[in-house]
């Protein structure tokens, strides 16, 4: 991380020190007007920036009215939206330009490209628009897509074209997969009632894409593309199990003080003649017995995805969850102090009432809900086709 926090302040202090001199030998004459503008704001009499700005904006605007005069003659209807993005380009450029203190912007003359981008603005979303209509007509998802881009970039360009608000509305309502949630019980275990409709809280309306709805109720108005199965195909509980253990726990610690004794079991003195006191370390220990009731729900299964338009099966994962109870209590004899402290945690505690099948069931559910929602998040690419 180190290095390349290192690499990404080298390469930031390497572009914000490359000059606009640098940047208009490269041909980089947008970046050039950028650097050269930001320093002529602060000094407007810095006659070394000005020349490059003079050249970069001079070369910048002839490429592209080059480019313009060759789209226009070349007479090709679709490159209108091409002529409309160079038209505002000449002109966001001089307006940065004219943003800039008088004795500068008086150096460079300045032109009203009104017409001009009007003109190509209607032109450009005229043709955006018509191509979007062919793309709809072709009556598939996947040109119905493509009719989206087009009425979209009509709709950017020119707001309010026409009723291209309308179409954006159709194209993708056209082009929109829909995929249905559901489940299956092939178990041979009648489920509670509780399971269907717990499941079908399963919240997939966060993993909806703009070209991708789910549902966990059917909408008789929607022909899907995609049926999600969760299949149920067993569920089982383990019995009702008390596991007891015995074992033992140790510690070093301290109780009071005692002398310190040299070689010959005198008391050690310091330099004042004090007698010298350390602390007294002892191992303390303790027994415990330790029960554990657990109870296990296990629901066995799998999430598989059906293709309806080719009746194909696309994919299936396990979905296989396991709910756990389980609830730890104790009891010691011996020194408390010689406890760890997890152990500490249950010394203490009762038995409790262990949870019916049907709680088991539930708290399977909710694991069952979240495994179903991994699966079906990575294959949301899949469903998008």
């Amino acid at each position: 991380m180190k290095k390349l926090s290192y690499l990404f302040i080298v390469s930031f202090l390497f572009i914000s020190c490359t000059s606009s001199q640098k940047m208009l030998e490269r041909g980089q004459y947008d970046r050039a007007i950028d650097r050269a503008t930001e320093k002529l704001m602060k000094k407007p009499n810095n006659s070394k920036e000005l020349g490059v700005l003079k050249e970069a904006y001079e070369l910048a605007n002839m490429f592209d009215k080059e480019r313009i005069e060759f789209l226009e003659l070349e007479g090709r209807e679709e490159s209108w939206v091409e002529i409309y993005e160079l038209y505002e380009q000449l002109n966001w450029r001089q307006n940065k330009i004219r943003r800039l203190p008088t004795q500068v912007r008086n150096e460079f003359t300045f032109y009203n490209y009104d017409s001009q981008i009007i003109e190509s603005k209607m032109a450009a979303a005229e043709i955006s628009y018509r191509r979007g209509l062919d793309y709809l007509e072709r009556g598939d998802k996947m040109s119905a897509r493509q009719a989206y881009y087009e009425f979209d970039r009509a709709a950017r360009i020119y707001p309010g074209f026409e009723d291209v608000d309308q179409k954006l509305y159709e194209s993708h309502q056209m082009g929109i997969n829909h995929a249905l949630y559901f489940i299956e019980n092939n178990s041979g275990m009648v489920l509670p009632e509780f399971f269907d409709v717990e499941m079908k809280k399963t919240t997939l309306k966060d993993l909806n894409t703009h070209w991708l709805n789910f549902d966990t109720y059917e909408n008789e108005n929607i022909d899907y593309d995609y049926f999600l199965v969760l299949n149920i195909t067993e569920i089982a509980f383990s019995p009702e199990t008390v596991e007891r253990k015995i074992y033992s726990e140790s510690r070093e610690i301290q109780d009071g003080m005692r002398y310190e004794l040299d070689s010959n079991g005198n008391v050690k003195k310091d330099s004042t003649g004090t007698d010298i006191r350390v602390p007294n370390m002892v191992i303390v220990t303790a027994e415990i017995t330790e029960s554990e009731q657990k109870k296990t729900a296990f629901v066995a299964g799998s999430l598989d995805i059906y293709d309806l338009r080719t009746d194909q099966l696309l994919r299936t994962e396990s979905a296989s969850v396991e709910a756990v109870f389980q609830h730890r209590y104790g009891e010691f004899t011996g020194n408390r102090n010689a406890l760890s402290e997890e152990t500490a945690k249950i010394i203490g505690g009762r038995a409790v009432p262990f949870p019916g099948n049907e709680q088991m069931l539930m708290d399977a559910t909710d694991l069952l809900k979240n495994r179903s929602k991994s699966v079906i998040s990575r294959n949301r690419r899949l469903l998008e086709n």
